[in-house]
């Protein structure tokens, strides 16, 4: 498997756009921790950078699974 990922952060608008999920759907799974972003000092008025290499590898992760539960069920 091969996965190409053209930036390492962006933001919660792009990650919108890209995948189709509102700004709060996705601010709501940051507060959860479901979805890792870039470090911040407190107090920082940055923009929130989504972590693109974490939601990658949870994604190649998820197909590893999918796929070995699917060739056992086939045993």
């Amino acid at each position: 498997m091969q996965i190409t990922i053209d930036t390492p952060y962006t933001t919660v608008r792009e990650l919108s756009r890209r995948s189709g999920q509102s700004e709060r759907a996705i601010r709501n799974e940051i507060e959860r921790g479901r979805i890792l972003i870039r470090e911040k000092n407190e107090g920082s008025k940055e923009a929130v950078l989504v972590n693109m290499l974490a939601l990658a590898i949870e994604a190649a992760e998820q197909v590893e699974r999918v796929a070995k539960s699917h060739a056992a069920s086939k045993r």
